[in-house]
């Protein structure tokens, strides 16, 4: 499901306009610039990604309507939509790939407390090794730039010997339940009655 897709769902249910929800989408999604398969789910699409929506954006935000809305809410909905309704935790995605991640995994030598915090914040949500994939990869840096700015993520990059993809971390990850690349199909089938109605808001598909 697209980003647009997920807009038009948060405005039936928060009310206002598609367009007032299109950062928090947009962010939920960025982990498609760096691996465009479903497995891009696995590094946000759960309760860490919501929980730093909430520190990136704000615990609330307030819609055309004047409405104020929890961004844990509109994080949560998206999940649900492209998970079939369900809201994993980190352990939920990882438990079945630890043991092929965990050895993979170059942890950097940090100085920064604040930045060393964040990069292991993914083992202290789950306990697993693996999860640290998410932070300690090129992904991890896009992060640390979006939550703390640009000089704070290129003191990170440089704190690798090499700087690993996330793309090769997630080329090595097994989807082992259904739910984790299939859909919503009670909104799907909301969406496309909509692009039914108005045909102007129809937005190529797009399974991931």
């Amino acid at each position: 499901m697209n980003g647009w897709k997920h807009c038009l769902l948060s405005k039936r249910k928060f009310g206002g306009e598609a367009i007032d929800y299109v950062e928090v989408h947009k962010f939920i999604d960025s982990s498609k610039y760096f691996c465009y398969h479903v497995k891009h789910r696995v590094l946000l699409h759960n309760l860490f990604g919501v929980e730093l929506c909430t520190e990136i954006f704000g615990d609330f935000l307030t819609n055309s309507d004047g409405k104020i809305i929890p961004v844990r809410d509109i994080a949560v909905e998206h999940c649900k939509e492209d998970l079939s309704n369900n809201v994993p935790t980190l352990w939920d995605w990882f438990k079945d790939n630890d043991d092929v991640l965990s050895s993979k995994i170059e942890l950097p030598k940090i100085e920064d407390a604040d930045i060393n915090t964040f990069v292991n914040k993914p083992f202290l949500r789950s306990g697993l090794k693996s999860t640290m994939i998410i932070t300690c990869s090129d992904f991890g840096v896009y992060l640390i730039e979006k939550k703390f700015g640009i000089q704070k993520a290129i003191e990170f990059c440089n704190s690798f010997q090499s700087l690993p993809p996330i793309k090769s971390y997630l080329e090595m990850f097994r989807l082992t339940k259904k739910w984790q690349y299939t859909p919503n199909k009670n909104e799907i089938n909301w969406l496309n009655e909509i692009n039914k109605n108005e045909p102007e808001t129809t937005i190529a598909s797009n399974p991931k």
